[in-house]
């Protein structure tokens, strides 16, 4: 009897190899632990204790900013304020000359002397209490009350008096000419 049971455990362990890798046999053993529950899903039976809770993930990125809320209403416009004190003008110093010398209009000029024809063309504006040594000029060939420009050019330089510019017009030629003329001093 003892090498009947070897000869039927060495049988049945032979059957469930052989079938074990064929697909039918695979079929058939899927099919007996569903039945009974051996799948290791404990389908039929209550459910075992949660496990501990797991580590904390890391945190995500920013998310996409979200869509900009509505306009509010425009508030009430308030009240004008007082009205400031004038201020300084830009130039204090500055001068108009017609093309025969006369001064136009001017400020902040010699009042004994302020404008001076030396000759064709060449002309110097003194102004009042100021050495120009520290100031900046500008000048440009322009119409005035008595005359009409032509067309031409001008230069400037500082006199040897501190307060005084000499001016020469010239027409395109680059002869000197009679011409008006408008300088401002920045000081």
């Amino acid at each position: 009897m003892g090498n009947r049971l070897a000869i039927a455990i060495s049988s049945a362990a032979l059957v469930v190899a052989v079938l074990g890798v064929s697909p039918l046999g695979g079929a058939a053993i899927r099919a007996g632990t569903q039945a009974t529950g051996l799948s290791g899903k404990n389908t039929t039976g209550p459910r075992g204790p949660r496990g501990p809770r797991g580590r904390r993930g890391p945190r995500g990125g920013p998310g996409r900013p979200g869509q900009r809320g509505p306009t509010g209403a425009k508030g009430a416009t308030g009240a004008k304020g007082a009205t400031g004190a004038a201020g300084v003008p830009a130039t204090q110093r500055w001068a108009v000359v017609a093309g025969d010398g006369t001064l136009v209009r001017g400020r902040g000029l010699n009042a004994s002397n302020p404008v001076s024809r030396l000759g064709a063309g060449s002309y110097t504006v003194a102004f009042a209490s100021v050495n120009l040594a520290n100031c900046a000029w500008t000048e440009s060939i322009a119409s005035s009350v008595n005359s009409a420009p032509s067309s031409g050019y001008l230069t400037s330089n500082q006199d040897a008096f501190t307060n005084v510019v000499d001016v020469h017009t010239y027409v395109t030629s680059g002869m000197a000419a009679d011409q008006p003329f408008m300088l401002t001093v920045f000081c």
